[in-house]
């Protein structure tokens, strides 16, 4: 399964302060393309692994 995630706004300005675990907003990699501000990505890559 497929979701849609908007991303941070200020991470796409390079300010954002906020941890990836602490945004609400996606922070992708260079690499992931970004289309309107949002991304797309498997429900499985959101998966946190505890340890």
């Amino acid at each position: 399964r497929w979701l849609t995630l908007e991303v941070c706004r200020e991470y796409q300005r390079g300010k954002c302060t906020r941890s990836e675990q602490e945004c609400k907003f996606a922070h992708p990699p260079t690499h992931v393309e970004v289309n309107s501000g949002k991304v797309i990505a498997c429900f499985d890559s959101l998966k946190v692994c505890s340890s």
